[in-house]
């Protein structure tokens, strides 16, 4: 018997040219509005020990309108920016109480709406989704690569592809972080030493085939997870004729 899942839905329209320009201005305007307040009142809190309320935020709001170069703040409704300020409010009664992180400032989430595009594309067109299992947090102890990672949200992502195959009935099968996949040759099994981050390309010694690293690993990754969901069982034996996956490569930190 199924259990229960509780789900938020986002629903699309498709506003007029003028529309579309109002509503950009309009969330232009409420993100300056709400980064401006967070900033007055964070430093008013750090420098001085003081709290500004948002009746305060609010009257010098308005006195920022009159500014030259602030003009356009008067070009959309004061609701939308006025809200801003009342969700700073919240925000930071919410930390000051203990129940949230400090607030910070609003950068509209291009990432997540990719993601969520891209995954239920992804849970849409695909029966079986087959993913490797990475220690993102170890692999963030690489400084070289570290934000690069951050930037790509890939925990974030397979988190949405778990329980959005849960809702539409799909199979997500997790490889072994420490399967090796990039340095397995994905047409004959062959296993090499661990080859460097910036060795892109391979040939095997073995068959002779050229890989390209990513794109190896993810047919080995492929083949594994239909292992997985066929047997109904863990990833196969692999015949490794070398070491096992170094811990930089499967992200894990080494002892």
């Amino acid at each position: 018997m199924q259990g229960k899942q509780k789900r938020a839905y986002l629903y699309r329209f498709y506003p007029t040219d003028e529309q579309a320009r109002i509503l950009a201005r309009t969330f232009g305007c409420v993100r300056f509005a709400y980064n401006w307040a967070l900033r007055l009142r964070t430093d008013a809190y750090v420098q001085e020990q003081k709290r500004v309320s948002y009746y305060d935020t609010s009257s010098q709001l308005a006195r920022l309108k009159q500014q030259d170069d602030r003009a356009w703040l008067k070009e959309v409704s004061s609701v939308p920016l006025q809200q801003a300020l009342r969700h700073l409010e919240r925000a930071f009664r919410n930390f000051f109480e203990g129940r949230a992180a400090c607030p910070k400032f609003k950068k509209a989430d291009k990432r997540r709406d990719f993601q969520h595009k891209l995954s239920t594309r992804i849970i849409r067109e695909i029966q079986v989704i087959c993913v490797e299992s990475l220690s993102v947090k170890n692999m963030l102890k690489n400084h070289c690569l570290a934000k690069h990672i951050s930037d790509v949200g890939w925990g974030e992502f397979v988190r949405q592809l778990e329980y959005k195959s849960a809702w539409y009935g799909r199979t997500l099968a997790k490889i072994d972080r420490w399967y090796p996949s990039s340095k397995t040759c994905s047409s004959c099994q062959h296993v090499l030493e661990t080859p460097s981050l910036d060795e892109r390309f391979w040939t095997c010694p073995s068959c002779g085939t050229v890989h390209d690293r990513d794109i190896n690993a993810s047919k080995n990754i492929l083949a594994e997870g239909l292992s997985v969901h066929a047997c109904g069982g863990r990833v196969r034996p692999v015949r490794v004729r070398t070491r096992q996956a170094s811990p930089i490569e499967t992200g894990s930190s080494s002892s």
